[in-house]
């Protein structure tokens, strides 16, 4: 982003680090832990607009509109090993 422009959105970078789970609007693709139950039940990530979001946005919209949560870990860390 810009820091010139004020989103005010918050970044699990931002949480408390004892905070087991943090409720989210969408995720990323990067790592992303799903329950199989999830899937079976027809959630995938969408090629479509839903909510006018598609891929992992709009997986975050549609497993919502299923009834499911979506949650962030801010104590997990994934490094990238280049």
């Amino acid at each position: 982003g810009y820091k010139s422009l004020k989103t005010h959105r918050k970044y699990l970078d931002n949480f408390a680090k004892n905070e087991t789970i943090v409720p989210l609007d969408g995720v990323g693709g990067t790592f992303t832990l799903v329950k199989a139950r999830v899937h079976r039940s027809g959630v995938g990530f969408p090629t479509w607009l839903f909510q006018h979001q598609v891929e992992t946005e709009g997986f975050a919209k549609l497993a919502k509109a299923n009834g499911y949560g979506v949650f962030g870990l801010p104590y997990y860390y994934v490094r990238h090993v280049v």
